[in-house]
């Protein structure tokens, strides 16, 4: 018996809807319930887990800095990079499955915005679509795990003084490294608990210290740790006040968030007209495609819409560049 191809659609709509149910979940829902937990690997550990099976489960293998690394020729190990530097628990086939379930909506959407008239023209061919359905399934779980790094990264960034002043008050009551980064994982909250316990499991089933910090550093890619690897590894090697060394780098970490913080307070007021005036421009033409949409179908026909329009693009992405250059502030 011959099925008829719109049946066939509803079933795909309806595998792409579960799919992306399902993405959702483990991206927003499963996550937010793992920040809530003071760490995540001590919770493991007291469900009963083996320590081997969650060093297995936690553990992420960034191939290099996704700074370094190209997405055009590197996909795979770039994603990879991207993953790990999240923190979420998920796969590269999870990803994969959710990109392409993005992407099929994306289609479908167009789809049904060409059928009600709500749709350019000149966006009216299939390639076209296909095009830009590829581009949002790519890009949104892209700046999702870019958004998810990018906080993690914050918050162990602000987590590191009190970590080291930890690991001093540990060093001074005469306990070796091992047993000063130890308490780091006990004691403190994601990322750092999580992030700290993975590098002692990494030591305790074989792998050299430096190692194990190298690795944490390349799995988290925070400037200020860099320092305190360097540190460990020279006071490994040679010997030395290690308890004095990380004080000095609590104190210098601590003393340059004070300073940004300070230059953010000072500055807030010219970020927020700089999100108004980037903001604005899109607010206004969403509105107005929205109400009254005859108003830019009816030029888009015409030969210098789009030339026009490449030009105020341009112009603009120019403008938020240099207004993002004047209010946001390297130290």
């Amino acid at each position: 018996m011959d099925i008829e191809p719109v049946y066939l659609l509803y079933g795909v709509v309806f595998l792409t809807v579960l799919l992306l149910v399902e993405g959702a979940y483990y991206f927003f829902i499963e996550s937010a319930l793992m920040k809530r937990r003071t760490n995540r690997r001590i919770s493991m550990l007291n469900s009963g887990m083996q320590g081997r099976e969650v060093l297995e489960l936690l553990r992420r293998y960034p191939a290099g800095r996704t700074g370094a690394m190209n997405a055009l020729t590197h996909p795979l190990a770039y994603l990879d990079a991207l993953i790990a530097q999240s923190g979420l628990p998920t796969t590269r086939l999870r990803m994969a499955m959710i990109m392409l379930s993005v992407t099929v909506v994306a289609l479908v959407t167009l789809q049904a915005a060409q059928h009600f008239g709500r749709l350019p023209t000149v966006l009216w061919p299939l390639p076209i679509q296909g095009g830009l359905a590829l581009f949002f399934g790519i890009m949104l779980p892209h700046f999702y795990l870019t958004h998810a790094g990018a906080t993690r990264k914050r918050k162990f960034g602000q987590q590191l003084p009190d970590a080291l002043d930890i690991m001093v008050r540990s060093l001074r009551a005469g306990h070796p490294i091992n047993a000063a980064m130890g308490l780091v994982a006990k004691e403190m909250s994601d990322p750092m608990g999580t992030e700290f316990g993975i590098a002692i499991d990494e030591m305790t089933y074989g792998l050299e210290m430096t190692e194990a910090l190298e690795n944490l550093n390349d799995r988290v890619q925070v400037e200020d740790f860099n320092y305190v690897v360097m540190s460990i590894g020279i006071q490994n090697e040679t010997g030395g006040n290690l308890a004095g060394v990380l004080a000095s780098l609590s104190h210098v970490i601590r003393e340059r968030a004070r300073m940004f913080l300070k230059v953010r307070s000072l500055s807030s007021e010219g970020r927020m007209s700089a999100l108004l005036l980037c903001a604005l421009p899109f607010i206004v033409g969403g509105f107005i495609f929205a109400s009254t949409p005859e108003y830019y179908i009816s030029a888009v026909d015409d030969p210098l819409f789009v030339p026009i329009l490449g030009i105020a693009f341009f112009n603009l992405v120019m403008g938020i560049f240099m207004i993002y250059r004047m209010v946001n502030f390297r130290f």
